[in-house]
């Protein structure tokens, strides 16, 4: 096998019309919606054929401007003031059995933008950004929405038969009034002059946060003369904001039999659970600027500083320089770093406003014996399952071939079989600042796509095509703690300061004496101002702003949402806020878990609270169970939808119950 690891060159495909038997799913619950009226089929496959080969050069234009493939880019804006785009985004719709009649405000907004397009009038969220830009001199990003394409192989007994896998996922940042996603699959032959439509799923939501269609179950015999074909159309809008998404994604896959000496394989060493495996639903945790240092340890990955002289890492410790991995054998009641499980970024200093994640394993693939590899390209994204959006990785440096998110090293075929290419990757992945205030439930998203062309038995070149995403769900990330020299209250009455405080000690938990065991004790740093917070009484505290605060009358709180005039409660009785403002803080902030199994069993729930500095505060453990509350919202549709589209939600609900019957 040659490893010529050349620039890649694509063709442009030569397409044609062909007939094309669509029956797209939709509705929001996965239900099947029956198209109103006849679908252009013969318009909508020659606009298929048109919107692959539009792709393939903007792929190519890409490459020539030296970007990545990866992240935001691997999604192709609609341009809905070309006419074939529209008219492919309306039959896309209207397959899938949405109407004018049935969607009207769906398709007035595509009508609005289509006219503010051949215009070039600025929509609403187009001149929002533009005020954002003037006022911050920072540029906006291009979308709060993501659209991602999995595709997937799936093993099969049968050597004459490969199989796949592929769904349409769109996401935006705090929802979207309207999410639509769909997914084509069609068989091509290798001068991308015939296709033939394989199956399609779609579904469209109302007020929703992750929308992803129903998988896709493909197969197809083996062969050279077809590859796999896939397309997605995602579309969201959204009120409030102004977002009018709307997007084109395309993945591809040579058919190969997937047998016993074929591999296709993302295989991850980290990141991984750590410590908790105990747990079936412990997730995958990096605490940022602060964590469980003694106690009940919940970090698997943990921010810290690397000594240049020694060697030594210690975790929670400024100046932060990287991330280091846990050694879930020596870490009982101590975090104890792991040895060779530390990463720094690749270039510049560590940015705590950044949302960083450690990446080691590596992508193995099997190829024909007489191949080129052309590229290999991958994405990393996570995905935010309970709020909604997407922050995708920046490029990695690298060769021109090894682009993408994976942070890829130097590609080499295996010492046995030298027709498996093992492709390392090794780093500290930057998700940039989006990302980084959101804790829970997150999904990790990679993808790791190679190009080659290979020579056949009788002396033929073809493009070859492999491509494999890999998924790790329940991950999150923490911070949340009390300022270094609050006094907290013990169960004797006597109060010492946060830093004080040992694992085994007891903690006065309410105003009924009720006391309850320190199990952990995290510390570290804060680069966002504290809230500090005063009294009509005098009292004061500083705390961060995603602490919990117990009010007198609106229940627990995150610090950050406090304003003058709210009541907290203290030992002494309900006190009013007279002072809520922001405070730089250069010190340590602490936190605590509080209760053993024990205690915890008997206890009133929402006990698990503390006095500091005389006002009663929630724990750690309060503070995930607030999060969790301030991510789900069991409101029905029509009380979190937007009024303009109660009509269009309305009749989806019609179409869907009339579908099922």
């Amino acid at each position: 096998m040659k490893l010529s690891l050349k620039a890649s060159s694509r063709m442009l495909p030569r397409l044609a019309p062909v007939m094309l038997g669509l029956a797209l799913l939709g509705a929001g619950c996965a239900q099947q919606k029956t198209p109103a009226r006849e679908v252009d089929k013969q318009a909508l496959a020659a606009d298929s054929l048109y919107m692959a080969r539009l792709y393939a050069g903007w792929e190519q234009q890409l490459e020539a401007q030296g970007q990545s493939r990866g992240g935001r880019s691997s999604q192709m804006e609609l341009d809905l003031a070309d006419d074939t785009q529209y008219r492919f985004v309306k039959n896309r719709l209207l397959a899938a059995g949405n109407t004018p009649e049935n969607s009207p405000r769906l398709f007035s907004k595509l009508e609005t933008l289509r006219k503010e397009k051949k215009t070039g009038t600025p929509g609403p969220k187009a001149r929002k950004d533009r005020l954002t830009a003037t006022a911050t001199g920072e540029a906006p990003e291009n979308s709060r929405c993501g659209h991602l394409l999995p595709l997937a192989d799936v093993a099969s007994a049968d050597n004459t038969v490969a199989k796949f896998q592929a769904s349409g996922l769109v996401t935006c940042f705090d929802g979207s009034d309207y999410a639509y996603a769909d997914v084509t699959a069609f068989a091509a032959n290798r001068e991308r002059t015939e296709f033939r439509v394989l199956g399609s799923e779609s579904l469209e939501e109302y007020a929703s946060a992750v929308l992803e269609t129903p998988p896709l179950p493909l197969s197809l015999k083996v062969g050279p003369e077809e590859e796999l074909f896939v397309d997605s159309v995602a579309i969201a809008f959204d009120e409030e904001t102004g977002e009018e998404h709307l997007s084109y994604a395309v993945a591809e896959s040579s058919l190969v039999a997937l047998g016993a000496h074929d591999i296709n394989v993302i295989t991850v060493k980290y990141p991984k659970e750590l410590i908790g495996k105990m747990h079936s639903d412990n997730p995958i945790r990096t605490c940022l600027e602060r964590g469980a240092v003694s106690g009940f340890l919940d970090c698997d990955y943990a921010s810290g500083s690397k000594d240049p002289v020694t060697g030594i890492f210690k975790p929670f410790a400024k100046p932060f320089t990287g991330v280091g991995a846990a050694d879930p054998e020596a870490s009982h009641s101590v975090w104890i770093p792991a040895a060779g499980a530390y990463w720094e970024p690749a270039s510049g200093a560590y940015d705590p406003s950044h949302l960083y994640l450690p990446m080691r394993g590596w992508y193995e693939v099997t190829l024909p014996s007489d191949c080129t590899l052309n590229a290999l390209t991958s994405d990393a994204t996570v995905v935010l399952m309970e709020r909604g959006g997407r922050c995708s990785a920046g490029t990695m440096p690298g060769t021109s071939v090894l682009k993408g998110s994976l942070p890829f090293k130097t590609p080499f075929l295996d010492d046995y079989d030298r027709t498996k290419l093992n492709v390392p990757f090794d780093g500290l992945v930057d998700f940039g600042k989006d990302c980084l205030d959101q804790y829970q439930n997150v999904r990790l998203m990679m993808r790791a796509t190679l190009k080659a062309t290979c020579v056949d038995y009788s002396g033929n070149s073809r493009p070859y095509t492999r491509s494999r995403y890999q998924d790790i769900l329940n991950l999150d990330w923490r911070n949340a703690c009390l300022a270094e020299g609050t006094r907290v209250t013990k169960a004797d009455g006597s109060q010492v300061p946060v830093e004080q405080v040992k694992v085994g000690d007891q903690l006065l938990a309410n105003g009924h004496g009720q006391a309850l065991t320190v199990t952990t004790v995290s510390r570290g740093g804060e680069r966002k101002p504290l809230v500090k917070l005063r009294d009509a009484l005098g009292g004061e505290v500083m705390v961060t702003q995603t602490h919990p605060m117990v009010t007198a009358t609106r229940g627990v709180v995150q610090a950050g949402e406090l304003k003058a005039g709210d009541a907290l409660l203290t030992r002494a009785g309900a006190a009013k806020l007279v002072g809520v403002e922001r405070v730089p803080f250069s010190g340590d902030v602490f936190n605590f878990a509080l209760g053993t199994p024990e205690e915890l069993a008997v206890a009133t729930p929402g006990t698990n609270t503390m006095y500091a500095n005389g006002y009663l505060v929630g724990d750690s453990q309060m503070q995930l169970t607030l999060e969790k509350q301030r991510t789900s919202d069991s409101r029905e549709v029509l009380a979190r939808l937007n009024g303009a589209w109660h009509e269009d939600f309305r009749l989806h609900q019609a179409g869907s119950k009339s579908a099922r019957r």
